[in-house]
C-alpha cells in the first residue's frame, strides 16, 4: 500500500512534507528524510541517546526475538492477551484504516489484515521493520499494509488520520510516554478507540524484580560468571517499572482520551509464560510450559473475579476512546 503525501506530516513541525525521489523532505524546517532500507525514514535526527540505543538493540538482535518468537506465538496465555485485545480493534468496520506504533514483528498487523482491515505499521529500528514487511508481503498483503520507520513520540501523520490505532507492549520503552499518548490521540479521529495491549503493570517491579534480581546474581556468582545480565535485555526494558492503573488513567487523561477501561491481562498464567522467556533467554534454548500456561488460564479467569486483586495483574489490556 503507498503511503499518500496526504497522510504524512513532518514529525518536527507537522508541517506538510514534499515527496522526492529518495524521500521526503520538509521545506520549512530545511530537513530531509531519506529512506532507509527502502522505508521512508521519518525518525527526528533529534532522538535521545536512549531511543538510539533501543533502534540499535532491535536490529542487532532480530534473530533472538524470531527465535523468541517462536515460543510466544505458541503460547496459551499470548494468545488469550492478544486475542482480547485484538477483538476490541475488530469492532471498528472492516477496511478501517489502523495505525501501530512500535509494530515490532508485525503478527498483530498481521492478523488484523487478515480480517480485511488496512493497517499502517511504525517502527524505530529498522530491523523489527525489515520483518515486519516480509511477513505481511509473504502473506499477500502488500496491497493493504504499509510500513515506515516513526519515534513513537513524534508521529510523523496528518491529524485524524486514523480509523484507530493500537500499541503493544511498547509504551514502556518511552521516556515521555504521555507525549506518545498525545500523538496518538492527535492522529486518530474524534471518537475513534486506541488499543493499548500487554502493557507492563509496576507491581511486580518493586516486589518480585529486586528480589528475583539478587537471586540470580547469586546463582551466577555460585557458577563462576559473574553476572546475570543479558544483552538481550534493552536499555529501555531494563530501566522500566511499569505502569499502575492510577499511573494509566492520569497518564490518558493529561493525554486528551475522553475515557479508559482498563482490564488485567493475566496473573498465575502471565507469571508462567515471563518465566519461560526469562529461562529461554539465559540458556539459549526456547522453554515451553505451555500446559502449565493453560492451567494457568483457568485460574486466572476465578483471579480475575477477586476485587482486591484487580490492581495487581501482570500485564493491562486497555480500551480508550478520543
Amino acid at each position: 500500500m503507498r503511503i499518500e503525501s496526504d497522510l504524512l506530516r513532518c514529525p518536527v513541525c507537522k508541517g506538510s512534507l514534499n515527496e522526492m525521489e529518495d524521500g521526503w523532505r520538509c521545506a520549512p524546517c530545511d530537513i530531509d528524510y531519506p529512506f532507509c532500507e527502502g522505508f521512508p525514514d521519518l525518525v527526528p535526527s533529534s532522538i535521545s541517546s536512549l531511543k538510539r540505543s533501543e533502534r540499535s538493540h532491535y536490529t542487532d538482535l532480530i534473530d533472538f526475538y524470531l527465535r523468541i518468537h517462536e515460543t510466544w506465538k505458541g503460547s496459551p496465555f499470548y494468545n488469550h492477551a492478544h486475542n482480547d485485545f485484538l477483538g476490541d480493534l475488530r469492532r471498528l468496520p472492516v477496511g478501517s484504516l489502523i495505525l501501530e506504533v512500535g509494530c515490532g514483528l508485525g503478527t498483530d498487523g498481521l492478523k488484523l489484515l487478515r480480517s480485511g482491515y488496512r493497517v499502517v505499521e511504525t517502527e524505530i529500528a529498522p530491523g523489527s521493520l525489515r520483518e515486519a514487511r516480509r511477513l505481511h508481503h509473504d502473506h499477500g498483503f502488500a496491497d493493504t499494509c504499509a510500513h515506515l520507520l516513526a519515534d513513537a513520540e513524534s508521529l510523523p501523520f496528518a491529524d485524524g488520520a486514523f480509523d484507530g490505532a493500537f500499541m503493544v507492549a511498547s509504551l514502556h520503552h518511552l521516556q515521555e510516554p504521555v507525549s506518545c499518548l498525545r500523538e496518538i490521540r492527535r492522529v486518530i479521529k474524534p471518537g475513534a478507540i486506541f488499543v493499548l495491549g500487554t502493557e507492563l503493570n509496576s507491581w511486580q517491579h518493586q516486589t518480585i524484580f529486586p528480589v528475583g534480581k539478587r537471586f540470580l546474581l547469586l546463582i551466577y556468582r555460585m557458577l563462576g560468571k559473574g553476572s546475570y545480565h543479558s544483552e538481550t535485555v534493552s536499555e529501555a526494558d531494563s530501566q522500566t517499572e511499569g505502569f499502575s492503573a492510577k499511573d494509566l488513567q492520569a497518564m490518558f487523561k493529561a493525554a486528551g482520551f475522553s475515557r479508559l477501561e482498563l482490564k488485567p491481562a493475566g496473573y498465575l498464567a502471565a507469571l508462567v509464560s515471563f518465566l519461560e522467556l526469562l529461562i529461554s533467554g539465559h540458556i539459549g534454548r526456547n522453554i515451553r510450559l505451555f500446559p502449565l500456561e493453560s492451567a494457568a488460564l483457568k485460574v486466572d479467569a476465578l483471579l480475575e473475579r477477586i476485587k482486591i486483586l484487580a490492581p495487581y495483574p501482570w500485564h493491562w489490556n486497555a480500551l480508550a476512546y478520543a
